[in-house]
């Protein structure tokens, strides 16, 4: 049995991934279940879930565990997976902490345990995150150059909420809990310096846009842009290719977009399941090099707050 801990993306966005991949029942603590009937993209879900009185009798029953929690949370919750024996398998969200120094010691407390564990970086499970990192393996040692700029404006910013999302001493903003997504995209394409990094801040300790350029033995340098406060939505990723070689050139208005997909407006169900059943699956299969470049990931996480110069923010 699976076992989901926390009542947010875990419900939306992991239950859907999870069910979708794994044939037997998965536990939710009992007091999920207002959530989980008032969202109805959920309902045919139901059958498949096994309701017990809280969080620890989940992990009770759980061979499997996804931790959807805030960062400031979720090591206490890894700590007390680890220590259990029956949990084998643990998939955590990003980021892995708070802070980059955070993340490092859950992250050498989770290989110490010998668990086989998952992080939620799923751009390299997106189609267009697989066609930049297979570009960017292939064509090491050219001179060219890579720009992605994602922009959009966050559910925190529309609706105007105190989220923890919004925060960076949290864990939130457009470093830590979106620019995160690509810091361990570039890792893994083998990215290790920062060149340069800025952030502009809009109100204090809140970082709305990120800007930032990196670099790599054979790589292209990368430019990269997170707007998080953009009345435009779009996802770029553009590469100059030199020769004959062909450059990379993507458009879309959400990096989970499927390509050639229009959403169906008529489904509530998250854009992002898809990306996630690819993570869940992963889990089952043969152990790979993710710790490898996990620890780069965090690597690189630190480089970048050490390199980050604040800025006022722009005038919208």
């Amino acid at each position: 049995m699976f076992a989901i801990i926390g009542s947010g993306f875990g419900l939306y966005g992991y239950l859907p991934a999870l069910a979708a991949e794994y044939n037997e029942q998965i536990a939710l603590p009992e007091r999920y279940r207002p959530r989980f009937v008032g969202r109805a993209e959920l309902a045919p879900y139901e059958e498949r879930v096994h309701w017990v009185t809280d969080e620890a009798a989940a992990l009770d029953g759980a061979e499997g565990v996804v931790l959807a929690l805030r960062p400031t949370n979720q090591a206490e919750w890894a700590q007390r997976c680890i220590r259990r024996a029956n949990v084998a398998r643990l998939l955590l969200e990003k980021p892995l902490a708070e802070s980059p120094e955070h993340a490092a010691v859950l992250l050498d407390n989770l290989v110490a345990s010998k668990k086989v564990f998952r992080i939620g970086y799923t751009f390299r499970y997106t189609w267009w995150g697989k066609v930049l990192l297979d570009t960017l393996s292939s064509k090491r040692g050219g001179a060219r150059q890579l720009s992605i700029h994602w922009s959009f404006l966050a559910h925190y910013y529309r609706h105007e909420l105190r989220s923890w999302k919004r925060f960076s001493a949290e864990g939130g903003g457009a470093i830590r809990f979106y620019g995160i997504h690509l810091i361990a995209l570039l890792a893994e394409a083998g990215y290790s310096e920062v060149t340069t990094s800025r952030v502009a801040s809009g109100a204090p300790g809140e970082v709305q846009e990120w800007t930032a350029s990196f670099a790599g033995t054979g790589l292209p340098e990368c430019d990269v842009k997170v707007d998080t406060r953009s009345q435009a939505s779009g996802f770029l990723v553009h590469e100059i290719a030199t020769g004959s070689s062909a450059g990379v050139d993507i458009a879309l208005r959400s990096p989970f977009e499927v390509e050639g997909h229009i959403k169906d407006q008529t489904t509530d169900v998250d854009e992002r399941v898809p990306v996630l059943r690819a993570l869940c699956r992963s889990l089952f299969e043969e152990p790979s090099v993710e710790n490898e470049w996990y620890d780069a990931t965090i690597t690189l996480w630190r480089r970048v707050e050490a390199k980050t110069r604040f800025e006022p923010a722009p005038t919208r």
